[in-house]
C-alpha cells in the first residue's frame, strides 16, 4: 500500500508536471482513492509560485524493486487496474470524502498490456493500451481544474464515425462542493497522421518547381498541377468536415441556436489590439506599426459593418481549437482517406451551459486557415534559409520587413520562395473549404483567432511566430471594406 508519506521525492522532483507546472515551489496531496493494492489516484495542489492552488492528478504506483512510489501513467499496473474499473463501471471513494466514478462500454478487460507510446509533455499524458487485441488511447488530464469536455464528447459523437470510438472515462468528484473534473478516457485508437503530413510532402516537392532556377511563366498554373493528386482528398476533407460539425450540433440538441454575440467578441478584439500594440515584441519596428495600424483598421471596418444593420449570424457548436494534426486521415486501398477528427475542446456541451453562443463552425474553417499559415510560412522560412544559409529565425524576419536592407540576389530568393508559399496555401484552402465567403463574421473570427495566437506568442517570448502574425496581419490592410450586413425582413 502507498503512503503519503513516501510521495516526498516524487511532489518534489514533479517529473509529472507540464513545463508551465513546474515553477511551484512545492507540492502538497489534497485527496487520492485506492485503484487496487498498488495504484493510487492521487490530487495534489501548487504551493507558492504563479501557479499557487491550482490542482492536479498524478497517478503514481508502488515503486519497483523496493524503491519508492512512481508516476504510473503508462504502467501495466495502472492500465489494467483503470480498464478493469471501467468495464465493471466502479465508483471509488477517496479519503477526503469523495469520489472517483468510472463508466464504459464495450472493454473486456480480461487481456491487457501497454503498447510502446510516444507520450511527450503536454498537460494532458497519452498511453497506448491493447485490451483483447484491440488497442485503445488512454488520455489523462494532468490539470484538474481545466475545463475538460473531451471524454463526453466523444460518448456524444459514437456512432457518427466522426470521432475515435468512446470506450470509456473517470471523473473526480469533489468531497467540497460536488463538482466533477475528468480525469481520464480511453477511445479506440485511429490509425493515421494529421493532414499536416501530406501537405508537408506535397509543399517541400514542390520547391524544385517553382524557385529552380528561373520562375515559371505562369506560378499558379503550376501550383494546380502538383496539386491535382491531392485535390480529391482535400475536397473529401472538407465535406468531412461540414458533416462533422453537422453531426455535432445533432449530439448536442439540435433546433435553433441564438445569435452569435458579434459585438462583445468584437470589444474583446478591440481591447486586445490596443494592449498588444505597447507589448514588447522584438521585431522591426515600422512593420509592427503598420500591422497593428491594419489591425485596427479592420476592427474599425467590422464595427461599421455591424452597425449598418440589426441582422445577425448564427452561432453553432465546434471543436474549438481545430488545427491540422487533428484531422486524421488514412489512405485506403484507392488512394482515398478515412478520416477522423481528435482532440475536441468544444466550448459548450448544450444551451443551458455558459459559452453555448460564443461558438460556431466557422472558428474550425478560420482555425484551419490559420493553421494553413503559420505551416506554409515555416516551410518558407526553413526553405529560404536554407537556400541561402541563414537561420531561418532572419528569413522569417525579412519575410515580415520586407528584406529591404538586403542584397538583390538573397532579396529575391526570400520573396520567390514565400510568393509560392503563399500561392500554394492559396489553392489548398481553396480546396479544403471551397470558395467562403468574406462575410464579418468570418472576418471577426479570424482577427480573434489572430490575436489570441499573437497574445500567446508574445507572452511566451516567441518573436519567430510572432512575425508569422505580424505579417498576416498586414495583409488585412489590403481588403475591402467589410461587407454590410443585409437587414432582415
Amino acid at each position: 500500500m502507498i503512503r503519503n508519506d513516501d510521495l516526498g521525492p516524487l511532489l518534489r522532483a514533479a517529473p509529472w508536471m507540464p513545463e508551465d507546472g513546474r515553477r511551484a515551489e512545492r507540492f502538497e496531496w489534497v485527496d487520492h482513492a485506492e485503484l487496487g493494492a498498488s495504484v493510487r489516484l492521487s490530487v495534489v495542489a501548487a504551493v507558492g509560485g504563479p501557479g499557487s492552488g491550482r490542482r492536479y492528478f498524478v497517478p503514481v504506483r508502488t515503486g519497483t524493486e523496493g524503491g519508492g512510489p512512481e508516476e504510473a501513467h503508462g504502467s501495466a499496473e495502472f492500465e489494467s487496474a483503470a480498464l478493469s474499473a471501467v468495464r465493471a463501471g466502479r465508483q471509488v471513494p477517496t479519503a477526503r470524502g469523495g469520489l472517483v466514478c468510472f463508466r464504459g462500454a464495450g472493454l473486456t478487460a480480461r487481456s491487457v498490456r501497454p503498447l510502446p507510446f510516444e507520450q511527450g509533455w503536454s498537460s494532458n499524458v497519452l498511453s497506448l493500451v491493447e485490451n483483447d487485441g484491440t488497442a485503445y488511447v488512454h488520455k489523462t488530464y494532468r490539470r484538474l481544474d481545466d475545463p475538460v469536455r473531451e471524454p463526453e464528447l466523444l460518448r456524444l459523437m459514437n456512432g457518427t464515425g466522426r470521432t475515435p470510438a468512446w470506450a470509456g472515462d473517470y471523473t473526480y468528484v469533489d468531497p467540497a462542493d460536488g463538482t466533477r473534473h475528468p480525469l481520464g478516457v480511453f477511445y479506440r485508437y485511429e490509425p493515421g497522421d494529421g493532414i499536416d503530413l501530406p501537405l508537408r510532402l506535397s509543399m517541400r516537392s514542390l520547391w524544385p518547381k517553382v524557385t529552380g532556377g528561373q520562375a515559371p511563366d505562369d506560378l499558379e498554373d503550376v501550383v494546380r498541377t502538383h496539386l491535382r493528386p491531392l485535390a480529391g482528398n482535400l475536397r473529401d476533407a472538407g465535406r468531412f468536415l461540414t458533416g462533422f460539425h453537422r453531426d455535432l450540433a445533432d449530439r448536442l440538441g439540435g433546433g435553433p441556436v441564438p445569435p452569435y454575440p458579434v459585438r462583445e467578441v468584437l470589444a474583446r478584439a478591440t481591447a486586445r489590439t490596443a494592449e498588444l500594440a505597447s507589448a514588447d515584441i522584438a521585431l522591426p519596428t515600422a512593420p509592427r506599426a503598420a500591422a497593428f495600424a491594419a489591425l485596427r483598421q479592420e476592427s474599425a471596418a467590422l464595427h461599421s459593418a455591424f452597425d449598418a444593420a440589426p441582422a445577425g449570424f448564427s452561432s453553432g457548436p465546434c471543436h474549438g481549437d481545430l488545427h491540422l494534426s487533428h484531422l486524421l486521415c488514412r489512405a485506403g486501398d484507392d488512394g482515398g482517406w478515412s478520416m477522423s477528427v481528435i482532440d475536441m475542446s468544444t466550448p459548450a456541451l448544450g444551451p443551458e451551459e455558459a459559452g453555448w453562443a460564443a461558438q460556431s463552425p466557422v472558428q474550425d474553417l478560420v482555425a484551419v486557415r490559420r493553421a494553413l499559415e503559420y505551416f506554409t510560412a515555416d516551410e518558407a522560412a526553413f526553405e529560404a534559409a536554407r537556400r541561402l544559409g541563414v537561420d531561418s529565425s532572419e528569413t522569417m524576419r525579412g519575410a515580415l520587413d520586407g528584406a529591404a536592407d538586403w542584397p538583390p540576389g538573397p532579396r529575391a530568393v526570400l520573396r520567390q520562395v514565400f510568393h509560392a508559399a503563399d500561392v500554394w496555401r492559396a489553392h489548398v484552402l481553396r480546396l479544403l473549404l471551397g470558395r467562403t465567403p468574406d462575410d464579418p463574421l468570418r472576418r471577426l473570427l479570424y482577427l480573434g483567432r489572430l490575436l489570441h495566437e499573437l497574445a500567446y506568442n508574445v507572452d511566451h517570448a516567441r518573436p519567430y511566430h510572432a512575425a508569422i502574425d505580424l505579417r498576416h496581419a498586414l495583409a488585412l490592410g489590403a481588403r475591402p471594406p467589410a461587407p454590410t450586413i443585409p437587414a432582415r425582413t
